[in-house]
């Protein structure tokens, strides 16, 4: 009767202690999961793509930007309607070789910048050929990984906003102006 209350015994803490090491190697596996996805996110290409204004000037620009730590392979851009920069019929931007063809490695930190136009031709009068908004999509891969992103741009925020004027560009066109009065 002991031998078999003894087994019993042996039985129940085998199941568990068996219980107990499948939960434990499931949390492992959860937590090295995570650890995977914190050093891929860490370590990964974002192509990060925003309009900006150019300081003392009144035109925007569009830039594309690789903000993460690898190259971003067989980058691909489209953008979602027709963009003429500064409204010229023959500059589309959808047209230009970084939204036509693919970028075979975009590196961190690279950057592409296009100008746009100046505001007062954006947020004049209605022109399509001027959209004050836009998609852009950005197609890449990274390792095994394959990442389709959109980003969409919206210029009206830029409307009746004022750019930064660097005080030291202002005292350098004061000392220009003033150099050009000496000349005459």
């Amino acid at each position: 009767m002991i031998i078999e209350l003894l087994t019993a015994i042996l039985v129940i803490s085998t199941i568990a202690y068996s219980f107990l090491t499948y939960r434990i190697s499931r949390s492992n596996k959860e937590t090295v999961d995570i650890m995977k996805e914190q050093t891929e996110a860490m370590s990964r290409p974002y192509i990060v793509i925003e309009p900006f204004v150019r300081p003392n000037t009144p035109l925007l620009y569009l830039k594309i930007v690789n903000t993460g730590k690898t190259s971003a392979n067989n980058l691909r851009l489209s953008i979602s309607n027709d963009f003429y920069q500064f409204g010229e019929e023959n500059k589309n931007i959808k047209d230009f070789p970084a939204f036509c063809s693919t970028i075979d490695s975009f590196a961190p930190n690279q950057q592409l910048i296009f100008a746009l136009a100046q505001g007062f031709l954006i947020f004049g009068e209605s022109n399509s050929k001027l959209p004050k908004q836009f998609s852009i999509t950005a197609n890449y891969s990274f390792g095994t990984r394959e990442v389709i992103e959109t980003n969409h741009i919206d210029l009206r925020a830029y409307e009746l906003s004022k750019g930064f004027k660097d005080p030291v560009v202002e005292e350098l066109g004061k000392i220009r102006e003033q150099l050009k009065k000496l000349k005459v």
